[in-house]
């Protein structure tokens, strides 16, 4: 998977979750409860027993990323049929800032999950309004972006936790035995300790956003790389287009797809004034026009929901086919059913809402 895949989703997505406490989770520490809010297909996995290995895999509606993978995790749960148990957990998907009931929330992930089919083909439970499962094992295991995925084995450990994407070596360990879990561990607290550290830096990256102040948000460029540009997401939404148009393709993993992601979310905010949004519109266009074919398929479908966001329907939908258009060229080739469906389910939505 590609570097967007992972951080962007809920650098500014997921505030809520942000307030709560959590035990720290790592490596090595057993399983936390798996107190589940409803069911949606497969078996209605309640509780994880000891004797069974499971991939606890979380992801919401939303993220485009997510969906992408779907087809690989299934094809993980028929590989190891009878081995693993794997349960998706839709979690940060009630709105912000809006009511949803559980009932409404389950029937709207359910029809969701139906259009899926096949790709989905594995069991799939729902986390509560307060983001319990997710807070309890996402955020204490220091795990800010989705899809996410965690290897849980016949002990109950956590044994791995990363990208699904990027799961069939240490699964196919796990399940033979052979898994190196303390090495990993190693790893894994090495960069869980950088992170905490940079997640002091991004809190002062939210202050100054809000503060409008550019030449402290350099420095703490200077210092944080590309975190710096997602944790502004967390702040000010018109200083966030400012940085956007400032760093965009110059700064190292900030790849085209991510900025138009990250663009799509801004011109639809109701704080981003009219000139950030034809500021972020421009650079949107300019951004996704750049970005390589084979990678532009994402891009211009974030283009296209900029657009719609910002009232520009008939634009918005030009660009979306383009986006279609672009899918056969996308690579890697595995992910472009899971691209299209989320193209699909994009031109659809621009349908339902004229």
């Amino acid at each position: 998977m590609k570097r967007f895949t992972l951080p962007l989703l809920l650098a500014f997505a997921a505030g809520a979750f942000a307030q709560e406490e959590a035990k720290p989770l790592t490596i090595g520490d057993p399983a936390p409860a798996f107190k589940i809010d409803g069911h949606i297909k497969g078996e209605n996995v309640t509780e994880l027993k000891k004797g069974k290995a499971y991939v606890i895999e979380f992801w919401a509606t939303w993220c485009g990323p997510c969906i992408a993978v779907f087809p690989h995790l299934s094809e993980l749960t028929k590989k190891y049929e009878g081995k693993v148990t794997t349960v998706s957990v839709n979690t940060w998907d009630y709105p912000r800032g809006q009511s949803e009931t559980k009932e409404d929330h389950t029937k709207r992930v359910a029809e969701f999950v139906e259009k899926q089919g096949d790709k989905m083909a594995y069991n799939i439970v729902l986390d509560d309004d307060k983001d319990t499962i997710a807070t309890t094992w996402m955020r204490a295991a220091g795990q800010n972006g989705i899809p996410c995925a965690f290897i849980v084995n016949e002990e109950g450990i956590i044994a791995w936790i990363g990208h699904p994407a990027t799961m069939d070596q240490p699964l196919e360990a796990v399940v033979n035995k052979t898994w190196d879990l303390q090495a990993f561990k190693t790893k894994f607290d090495a960069q869980a300790a950088k992170a905490k550290e940079a997640a002091a830096l991004a809190a002062e990256v939210v202050k100054v956003s809000k503060a409008g102040d550019m030449e402290a948000f350099d420095g703490l460029v200077a210092k944080l790389g590309v975190e710096a540009i997602y944790a502004v997401m967390n702040g000010d939404h018109n200083f966030a287009v400012k940085a956007l148009e400032k760093y965009s393709g110059k700064i190292e993993d900030l790849d085209g797809t991510t900025v138009c992601s990250m663009l799509a979310y801004l011109v639809g905010q109701k704080d981003t004034n009219e000139e950030s949004k034809a500021a972020g519109l421009k650079l949107s266009e300019k951004t996704a026009n750049a970005v390589k074919e084979e990678e532009a398929a994402l891009a211009h479908a974030y283009h296209a929901r900029a657009l719609f966001a910002a009232g520009k329907k008939d634009e918005a939908k030009v660009s979306i086919k383009k986006a279609s258009d672009l899918v056969a060229k996308f690579m890697p080739e595995q992910q472009r059913p899971g691209i299209q469906k989320f193209i699909d389910d994009t031109a659809k939505s621009f349908d339902v809402a004229n």
